[in-house]
Parts: structure tokens; sequence; C-alpha cells
């Protein structure tokens, strides 16, 4: 078989550019530290980084959850905390109203601070984390309590609706005009709904509730919420010796009012009932915290676990390409001299 010069010229660029291509693979490698750049270069590479950097994607998502629902809890948890100093004091403030020495401008003084503080109480329970009311269930991007003026005294608004609408009111208003109050207001009275549990994914098939809501911290049946336990409090304050609830029926509808005669007793114990509410919804909340801790522990464990994994999948190992890239230089610079003399020759070359 006969070799002419364009077979070996066509070869020498042949080679050339293998060469070529393996020296410029080689140094991909080195600056992007990945054993590949595209699924062909390794097929079997390829498909494990799919999967490894699926774990890795999913992980880092539960663990933003995770660390998201711990922020929530903990604003929370200072939020309850508040809560539960602030209605101390109007425990201990319930204690010094009630000794006889005190004077009427004394009892008006405690008055006062106890006013104060319940406004502190509305404003604790629209407290929020990142733009979001925690104690609000689902409704979080509007504030959940507030304090409207009526015909029958100022009451406590939730979502919108009048939360302690039957709760304790002076006697001094006339039955007919608490009736009517009420008979006018049905349609805005709060009636609790169903759970509104706000829920985070935290693993695979786990979830968690990172909210408390409003209504098992304050208390939801009339007579024994921490507003209506404030509001007969300050009624006592004022001097009263009994005040009026009403009793709503909805089936048949229904408005009943009873006189009850005021006790600084039970005004006392409705306040611990308060006090021992809030402590069992930051208990129940401390408890689902200490869980998303030990979640985070687990997912911070399989992070390490499949970025390491990972790693060792695409990444190169350093002295091995370092020495890939110099033994490629090589061969292509001494394919280039080769080559040099390879293609250079020409027609003139051969004559003589």
């Amino acid at each position: 078989m006969r070799i002419t010069n364009n077979m070996m010229i066509a070869s020498t660029v042949r080679n050339l550019n293998n060469n070529a291509n393996r020296l410029s693979k080689a140094q991909e490698q080195m600056s992007s530290q990945s054993k590949i750049q595209q699924a062909s270069d390794d097929p079997v590479v390829a498909a494990r980084a799919i999967k490894y950097r699926n774990y890795v994607a999913k992980v880092e998502q539960y663990q933003s959850n995770v660390e998201d629902a711990i922020s929530w809890q903990k604003v929370t948890d200072s939020a309850l905390g508040n809560l539960n100093d602030v209605v101390q004091q109007i425990r201990e403030y319930a204690v010094q109203g009630s000794t006889d020495s005190l004077s009427d401008d004394d009892k008006q003084a405690i008055k006062t601070n106890i006013t104060q503080l319940k406004e502190q109480v509305v404003e604790i329970m629209n407290t929020s984390y990142a733009g979001r009311y925690v104690f609000g269930g689902y409704v979080t991007d509007t504030e959940p309590y507030g304090t409207e003026t009526t015909t029958v005294g100022d009451k406590v608004t939730f979502k919108g609706q009048y939360m302690n609408m039957g709760g304790p009111v002076s006697a001094d208003l006339s039955d007919s005009d608490i009736t009517d109050y009420v008979n006018a207001n049905l349609d805005n009275m709060y009636e609790s709904g169903s759970d509104q549990s706000i829920k985070y994914n935290v693993g695979y098939g786990n979830q968690i509730a990172i909210n408390v809501e409003g209504q098992d911290v304050i208390g939801e049946d009339t007579g024994s919420n921490l507003i209506d336990s404030i509001d007969e409090l300050l009624l006592g304050l004022d001097g009263a010796t009994s005040y009026k609830t009403a009793v709503i029926s909805t089936d048949p509808a229904s408005v009943t009012v009873e006189t009850t005669a005021f006790s600084v007793d039970e005004v006392l114990a409705d306040l611990d009932n308060d006090i021992d509410r809030i402590l069992t919804a930051r208990s129940d909340l401390g408890a689902r915290t200490n869980y998303l801790t030990m979640t985070k522990d687990r997912l911070d464990s399989d992070y390490n676990t499949y970025t390491t994994l990972m790693s060792k999948n695409e990444d190169i190992d350093v002295a091995e390409a370092s020495t890939n890239v110099s033994t490629a230089q090589y061969v292509y610079e001494a394919s280039l001299t080769v080559g040099a003399e390879v293609i250079s020759k020409s027609l003139v070359d051969y004559i003589g």
C-alpha cells in the first residue's frame, strides 16, 4: 500500500485534533473541578449526579422550611412569654385592688394600668413574623385582633368579628340595650371554625404545625376567656357589685341577659385559668420546637452525607487532573512539533 503525503497530513491533523480535544477536556475539568461538562462525557456519573443533586435540593428546601418554622415559633414563644407576664401583672393588680384600705383614686389608678395592659394584650396578640401575623390562623396578612367601641362598651374583635359579644358589661345597662346590641350584631359574632394549623413540610412525608391559634391562647367561650376576665375586673374596680352577660343561643335564636354578683375570688380564679391556658399553649409550642430542632440536626447530617456523595461522584482528583493537564499539554506540543515536520513537506522537497 502506497502512503501518500496527503494521507500523512490527514493523519497528522486528525491526531492533532484528538490531542487538542484531550488537552481542552483536561483543562476544562481542571478549571471547573468537575468530571463532566455534559452528560455524554460520562453517562453513569451524570445519572448519579442527577439523583444526588435532587436529594441535596430537597434537603436544602426542608432545611429552609425548618429554619423558617423555628424562627416563627421563637417569635410566638416570645409573644406568649410577654403575654404571660402581662396577665401576671393584671392578677397582681387584682389582688391589690381587692384591698379595702385603697381609696377610690388608688383603684382608678389601678384601673388605668389594667386598661393599658389590656391594650398590650391586643398588641401582643397581633405579633407578626416576617410580615405574617402569628396568631391569626390562615389569615396572616391582616391584624387578627382589634378593639371597637360599641353601645355596650369596648369590645375586642377577632378577624373583624366580635369575640366576646356576650361578655361582662355594666349592670347599669338595661336588658333591652344589651339584647338590641347582640341581635344587631349576631351576624358579626365570631364562631370558631375548623382547625387552622399552618403546616410546613420538614421531611419526606413529614409535616408539622408551626403556629398557635389565637383563640387557643385567649379562650373562646363567654365568661372563660382572658378579655372577659379583664373586663370583669375593670367593672369591679369601678365599684360595681354586679355585672351583666348575654347568653346567646342560635337554635332557636334567642338572647338571655343574666346578672352576676362581682367576686374578686372568681376573677382571680378566671385569671389563673387564663394563665394556665397560656402556659399550656407555650408548652405545646415548646414540644414542637424541640422536635424541629432534632429534625434540623437530622437534616444537617443528611445534607453532609448527600453533598459528600455528590462531591465524590462529580468532583475531580485535583492532583490527578493536574497530571492529566501536564501530560495532555506535553503530548499536544509534541504532536505539533512532529506535525510541523510532516505538513511542511512539499513537492519541492522531493525534487533533486
